[in-house]
């Protein structure tokens, strides 16, 4: 049983690690370079998009394409 939870705990983990990833790091560049916007492809189905509005928000868009 614990074996199974690991498995599912891996799987949560690179998703929350994926959008952690566009939030903190990715985030974090844009600001420190004052971009307007950046967007973000792993190549493997994952897409991050962020974009500053016009109030001076951020506007976080992270998509996922899954085969299964």
């Amino acid at each position: 049983m614990a074996e199974n939870i690991l498995v599912e705990t891996d799987a949560h983990e690179k998703k929350l690690s994926w959008e952690g990833f566009i939030k903190q790091d990715v985030l974090n560049f844009m600001m420190e370079h004052n971009l307007q916007a950046i967007t973000v492809d792993d190549g493997a189905g994952k897409k991050g998009v962020i974009k500053r509005t016009s109030k001076g928000d951020f506007s976080v868009q992270i998509t996922s394409n899954e085969i299964l």
